[in-house]
């Protein structure tokens, strides 16, 4: 978690000032102002979780029942169930074959007269095509949400991921590229969204004991706030050291036959949240499986497409089949029977390394060797 002695001193500045709450304290309002400014945009609303961010984002456009939301299915399942929290429908497009992130050709044939939002992940780091997804976007008078909860940092032509949508969202779970312990935020430069997602994170109350829309309590901690200060100082270091990992390892896979190491399009500069290899079996005359079992340092990503779990499977969401069964909606889906053939490929041929601040290149040099044994 990278956590020292600079973050305890804020946050026992906090405990001291008995300030516990963004209601009553201003640490969160600034670590917000600082996030803003680092993305480049004109609003950062800080939250509990990646996860309600993503929620917030989506509730703050108004999409609901009989609404779709097209979302990858190559990535954690908060990207597609947050769609569910709001009783929407998520419609799963396929992803490229190179950078494994939404691919735009598959988006439009996705498109129906029901999609409200696209929302791309930028995956451990690498940017999703977003000129494309925009001008998809434009044509179709839909938003975009980008969920960057994986790539604080990362660039798309010079622009930071967050900045380039609608709405961003980011996670600040300890596994990312900077942290609060849990936490996360939402990026607009829509002064109306912004103000939504605002009323939404707090009860929709804009004063006590007002209540001008359905909301939550999604709200970050002072204590979340002052970790999250130090370590925004902080990330530009961290995503110097994990890009110097990955490139480490890549320039060493790429002397070695039948594994690729990831793919940086040309349009992107990385901010990499974990390394992701693709192995090709039938090189390196080991599956899946068989390969993890000689190199246990490798990490199962995401081991099935989102649609192929039993949340999809078998439509588990709200009791008596909501979003599904919705009147508003009134369309039949079967996760059943989609086929999307490039991520049912990488699924079973992806596997990730961790490269964090603290992997030492002794740790790097370990892996190295052991996939130029089992390679060899």
């Amino acid at each position: 978690m990278n956590l020292t002695k600079e973050e305890q001193k804020e946050v026992i500045k906090v405990m001291k000032s008995q300030m516990l709450t963004l209601l009553a304290g201003d640490v969160v309002a600034k670590f917000e102002k600082e996030f803003a400014k680092y993305i480049g945009v004109k609003h950062a609303i800080a939250v509990n979780s990646g996860t309600a961010a993503l929620h917030i984002a989506i509730a703050s456009l108004d999409i609901g029942p009989g609404d779709e939301v097209i979302v990858p299915p190559f990535t954690f399942i908060a990207t597609a169930s947050s769609v569910i929290h709001n009783n929407a429908i998520p419609i799963f497009a396929d992803i490229d074959n190179k950078s494994y992130t939404l691919d735009p050709e598959s988006v439009k044939e996705k498109i129906t007269d029901k999609t409200k939002a696209i929302m791309p992940v930028h995956l451990a780091g690498i940017t999703a095509d977003m000129g494309s997804l925009l001008d998809i976007a434009k044509d179709n008078n839909i938003y975009i949400i980008e969920d960057a909860c994986q790539s604080h940092g990362a660039k798309y032509r010079g622009k930071k991921v967050g900045s380039i949508g609608d709405l961003g969202t980011f996670s600040f779970y300890p596994s990312k590229n900077m942290t609060t312990g849990e936490g996360g935020l939402i990026t607009t430069n829509d002064d109306n969204l912004a103000e939504q997602c605002r009323l939404i994170r707090h009860h929709g109350e804009p004063s006590w004991y007002v209540y001008n829309r359905l909301g939550w309590n999604y709200r970050m901690t002072e204590i979340q706030g002052a970790i999250g200060r130090v370590q925004l100082k902080k990330l530009d270091e961290f995503v110097k050291i994990r890009n110097g990992n990955a490139n480490y390892l890549t320039e060493a896979v790429n002397e070695i036959e039948g594994i690729d190491p990831p793919f940086i399009p040309e349009y992107c500069k990385p901010a990499f949240n974990y390394w992701i290899g693709r192995i090709h079996p039938e090189i390196i005359g080991l599956n899946k499986p068989q390969f993890l079992e000689k190199f246990p340092s490798g990490k199962v990503l995401y081991p099935k497409p989102l649609y192929k779990t039993k949340l999809f499977q078998e439509k588990v969401g709200y009791p008596k089949g909501c979003p599904w069964s919705c009147p508003f909606y009134g369309k039949e889906i079967d996760y059943t029977k989609i086929k999307l053939p490039v991520v049912e490929k990488i699924s079973v041929e992806i596997f990730a390394l961790d490269i964090h601040p603290e992997i030492t290149k002794e740790n790097l040099d370990e892996n190295i060797k052991i996939l130029k044994t089992i390679t060899g």
